[in-house]
């Protein structure tokens, strides 16, 4: 008999301790957190700017197109058009999405000395990611 009722326990409660949504709203906040942090990075390293977006709930990192580095200083967003390959994967585009995770829209352009085209509050899920203009640190300022 106790084997059944904790059988029966098991099917309806144990569910509710585990909601994978939460985990994979997580891992997609870390990984837009530190997309952005690569931008900045990406920026100073090659003097040339890039741009994070993020819409609905996916983000990408791009970069201009010019082969001959004309457009590093634009912040038109119809130059950027080549996309930023995911460091250690190797993969073409550097974007991530995760369904039912709610975002704010956001385009942030980093420039050659790290710095950010404007600040911004990007929230992510229950998260919250803000980049400093001046500085472009970018931090996990969630409440």
């Amino acid at each position: 008999m106790v084997i059944v009722v904790l059988g029966i326990l098991s099917a309806t409660a144990l569910p509710r301790f585990f909601d994978a949504s939460t985990y994979q709203q997580r891992g997609f906040f870390d990984d837009t957190l530190n997309a952005i942090r690569y931008a900045q990075k990406l920026a100073v390293a090659t003097s040339c700017n890039v741009q994070f977006t993020i819409t609905g709930n996916q983000f990408e990192l791009k970069r201009p197109s010019a082969s001959d580095r004309s457009l590093c200083n634009s912040t038109n967003a119809k130059n950027f058009t080549l996309a930023v390959t995911r460091p250690g994967t190797g993969e073409a585009n550097y974007q991530g999405s995760q369904s039912g995770v709610a975002t704010s829209d956001t385009t942030v352009y980093f420039n050659a000395r790290g710095t950010a085209s404007s600040g911004a509050t990007i929230a992510v899920g229950n998260g919250q990611i803000t980049v400093v203009q001046n500085t472009g640190f970018v931090y996990d300022s969630s409440p």
